[in-house]
């Protein structure tokens, strides 16, 4: 190798390097964290003692003016088969979910129990779909993989989860999303994911919100 090529091969690889620092400590805390608070970055939420430790986590909040009240039912019928996820439903599928987000509430789509399934996209079967592994009403939703709630009523540890949680301050309410394993820490999905669950987290106070 020529003094020439070792010279190119050692800047691609220290731009390289640069670019994997400045993202691990710039860009990849603003999207875990987008919204939330220190406190609530750190806090423990209802779902995350049934993942193992040491995974990595996402925590992303907004602030809605209103109750707990008025923000569960649009939580409560998230899902493929009920009123989408309230992002960008055309990505959505364009990767074949057939999702349509919801503009109302629906009496029908608000009943769920732990154990019920919540759909991503049908056409991917089991691993196109979420289980209600925990639930209180108007205070915390926590979904995981089948074969994660399998290990979870075996008494065992999930490998991930993906919760939504409201927690009231005054009149207001934050609705903060955590992720905890999964596919998170890596790039693409990290990227995509925080793409998506911006969107909802402001989709669901828009509609929450809106007049009329």
């Amino acid at each position: 190798m020529t003094v020439r090529r070792q010279r190119s091969w050692l800047a691609a690889a220290m731009a390289l390097v640069g670019l994997v620092i400045g993202y691990r400590a710039r860009i990849r805390p603003r999207l875990y964290f987008w919204g939330a608070t220190r406190e609530e970055i750190v806090a423990g939420l209802p779902g995350d003692d049934l993942v193992a430790t040491a995974q990595p986590r996402t925590t992303r909040a907004v602030t809605i003016d209103a109750g707990p009240e008025a923000i569960w039912p649009w939580l409560v019928q998230i899902g493929e088969d009920r009123g989408g996820f309230y992002s960008y439903s055309r990505l959505e599928r364009a990767v074949g979910a057939d999702i349509h987000n919801a503009d109302t509430i629906h009496a029908e789509w608000q009943d769920r129990q732990v154990g019920d399934t919540v759909w991503l996209a049908r056409r991917g079967g089991d691993r196109g779909r979420q289980v209600v592994a925990a639930l209180v009403p108007k205070s915390h939703l926590v979904l995981m993989s089948p074969d994660d709630y399998e290990r979870v009523q075996r008494g065992e540890k999930a490998s991930g989860s993906w919760s939504f949680h409201l927690l009231p301050e005054g009149e207001r309410t934050r609705l903060v999303a955590r992720g905890n394993g999964g596919y998170t820490g890596n790039l693409l999905y990290d990227i995509a994911h925080f793409v998506m669950e911006r969107r909802m987290l402001l989709g669901i106070r828009h509609r929450v919100t809106r007049p009329g």
